[in-house]
């Protein structure tokens, strides 16, 4: 004999939820399965792609966070160096990677110039990445043979001017970062000179040093050795402040081009679609091993920069944006 209390039962039992239970289970699973998602990441070995050379300063620098971020989340970080067509072929790869972060990129600049030097490209810079944290810049200076006559800044401007078209600057390419803070500061000063590709930034250099070019902008840390030995002159650094290892150089925003900061930067990035508390993981992992190896970084010629995942994505953005309009009025093309 079935009782009422227990068709009651019964009828509670297999009774439909309300539609607002419904509604709120389904907003907790959404909510607890990626929270799940970055507490068991990382479930297998990160890869770190990089899209230059192995030695590079972009090379170094991932290795370097991640040994460090290996040691704290206790699981193997590969670096994988993935070269051609200017980055774009490790980008692309990242970018049709699984969106778990497990396989990530750390790139320079160039992932931003690329978007304005490259007619067209395998990824869309801004769709197809998701930013974890910018991860240190490096310097930029310009250095003339110590022939030119030019002490500084503004006699170098007025030689240009008195002389169109007849200074030769070095470049590691057509659209490389020389090349782009060279035409950059072109069309903030008013003055034309001539571009001189090399297929690298160590050969532009040696002709710089051997009197083959006039002047050339240099990541700080290759120039260094040069500036201190006297082999070239350095004028003014690419920032907004003097820099550390040239205190008594003056910066663009001293020179008067207050609004024009030139450095070369990097950045860590997902493939777009990573769950955001891994992507919040990452940072938290990154930021702290930037912090905790800033003095040595700083001794590999890094400056301190980081960030969250949006700034970073901001950051890019406007990059984007600054190195299409130096490109559309320079006229420059990849090879």
């Amino acid at each position: 004999m079935v009782t009422h209390s227990a068709t009651r039962s019964a009828t509670r039992k297999h009774r439909p939820l309300p539609k607002l239970t419904l509604a709120l289970a389904c907003s907790l699973t959404a909510f607890i399965a990626p929270m799940a998602l970055a507490q068991e990441f990382p479930a297998r070995p990160i890869t770190i792609v990089v899209p230059v050379a192995a030695g590079g300063g972009t090379d170094t620098l991932a290795r370097t966070l991640g040994l460090r971020v290996s040691e704290s989340l206790k699981t193997s970080v590969v670096v994988e160096n993935r070269l051609g067509a200017g980055g774009n072929i490790g980008a692309e790869m990242v970018a049709r990677s699984k969106p778990d972060g497990h396989t990530l990129l750390v790139t320079p600049a160039t992932i931003a110039t690329n978007v304005a030097v490259y007619k067209k490209l395998p990824y869309d810079l801004m769709k197809d990445f998701q930013a974890v944290t910018l991860t240190g810049e490096t310097g930029v200076v310009l250095v003339v043979h110590p022939s030119l006559a030019a002490n500084n800044l503004q006699e170098f401007i007025a030689l240009a001017k008195a002389k169109p078209g007849e200074l030769n600057y070095g470049t590691a390419g057509n659209g490389s970062p020389q090349h782009l803070h060279a035409e950059r500061f072109n069309q903030f000063a008013g003055i034309k000179t001539n571009t001189i590709p090399y297929k690298g930034q160590s050969q532009a250099m040696n002709d710089l040093v051997g009197g083959q070019l006039h002047y050339m902008f240099s990541p700080i840390q290759n120039a260094l050795p040069f500036i201190q030995q006297g082999r070239v002159r350095a004028l003014v650094v690419g920032s907004s402040q003097r820099h550390r290892n040239l205190p008594q150089v003056p910066s663009l925003a001293e020179s008067g081009f207050k609004n024009v900061e030139m450095t070369n930067w990097f950045v860590l990035l997902a493939p777009a679609g990573t769950p955001m508390p891994i992507i919040n993981k990452l940072n938290a992992e990154f930021v702290k091993a930037g912090n905790e190896l800033r003095a040595k970084l700083e001794g590999q010629g890094f400056d301190h920069l980081y960030s969250t995942p949006q700034e970073a994505m901001d950051f890019m953005r406007n990059e984007q944006t600054v190195w299409t309009k130096v490109v559309n009025l320079a006229g420059i093309v990849a090879e």
